[in-house]
């Protein structure tokens, strides 16, 4: 019989401060890697009833774990065992990350919310700096798909370029929200669904193949392509298509699941300049839905190529 319960997590409490790090776990596992398990699986039961509603969504999903059906549904039991990894982070992983955090001496302030991408494994880690004892501690993590630029030869003349994702350390400017418009094929949300928050970071240069000549035209043999630099306007953004996460696909910028997106929205884990106290800034934009966690809000990204 499959048993869905979420796995205790005991790591490391935060006792010199009040935040409640168990919790904050819990809520990752339950908002984003249950969630995003359920959806997939019972993605017609859960959509038709509850449209775009989360609320909903957590609803239907405790509801479907009380049906034997469910409890010994194995595609499902397989699927929730392969997401298990993201629910914690082996020591040795997370040492590597803690140690990369601290060369980078932020210089934080008060104890904030800090954002990780693993370029080289795909993944997105969220964790809490506490400024008490100068420590981060893990929250969660989930797959992202940055930038491809092996793709750029699919590239027509005056098509967007695949670039790299950059690396480095950045911090969120003003974004926008998606109108949940559909690409040409009638089946991809290039940024979600309506409302999902845009994370922008700025323009920045990175690095793309160069696969056309000086008259234009497409240069076809790969041994001839060169790496030449441009500028990216690198944003953090929900994506939905045929294509899973955790693989490099995208022309440049991150591409979160809908769960990681509506997660770092309603808990401000990139929001600290879009709030003064628990006052949203954003003129032009809609404040997130029962946000939490204004008073340890965070803006920085860090994007390593390799942890």
């Amino acid at each position: 019989m499959l048993k869905l319960i979420l796995p205790l997590l005991l790591l490391e409490s935060l006792y010199s401060t009040n935040i409640d790090i168990d919790k904050l776990r819990y809520e990752f596992t339950k908002d984003v890697v249950e969630t995003n398990i359920f959806r997939k699986r019972y993605n017609k039961y859960i959509n038709s009833n509850c449209k775009d509603n989360f609320k909903c969504f957590q609803k239907k999903i405790n509801y479907l774990k009380q049906w034997k059906s469910v409890q010994n549904d194995e595609k499902l039991w397989s699927y929730y065992k392969k997401k298990s990894k993201l629910f914690t982070a082996e020591d040795s992983y997370w040492e590597k990350i803690a140690s990369k955090l601290n060369k980078q001496n932020l210089k934080l302030k008060q104890t904030q919310f800090v954002s990780i991408i693993d370029l080289e494994n795909q993944l997105f880690i969220i964790s809490l700096y506490n400024h008490n004892n100068n420590k981060y501690y893990f929250i969660g993590k989930d797959y992202i798909s940055s930038g491809n630029i092996k793709r750029e030869g699919e590239v027509k003349l005056g098509e967007d370029h695949y670039l790299k994702t950059p690396s480095g350390v950045f911090k969120t400017q003003v974004g926008w929200r998606s109108n949940g418009k559909y690409n040409e094929d009638n089946k991809t949300l290039g940024y979600g669904y309506k409302n999902r928050y845009i994370f922008y970071f700025g323009k920045h240069k990175t690095i793309r193949y160069n696969t056309f000549d000086d008259n234009k035209n497409k240069i076809y043999d790969i041994n001839k392509w060169k790496l030449i630099t441009d500028d990216l306007d690198f944003a953090l953004h929900a994506h939905k298509s045929t294509k899973p996460m955790g693989e490099a696909y995208s022309h440049g910028c991150v591409r979160t699941t809908d769960e990681l997106n509506r997660f770092l929205d309603k808990n401000a884990i990139l929001h600290k300049n879009m709030f003064n106290g628990k006052r949203w800034l954003h003129k032009y934009s809609k404040e997130p839905e029962e946000t939490k966690y204004h008073d340890i809000a965070g803006e920085y990204l860090i994007v390593f190529d390799k942890i």
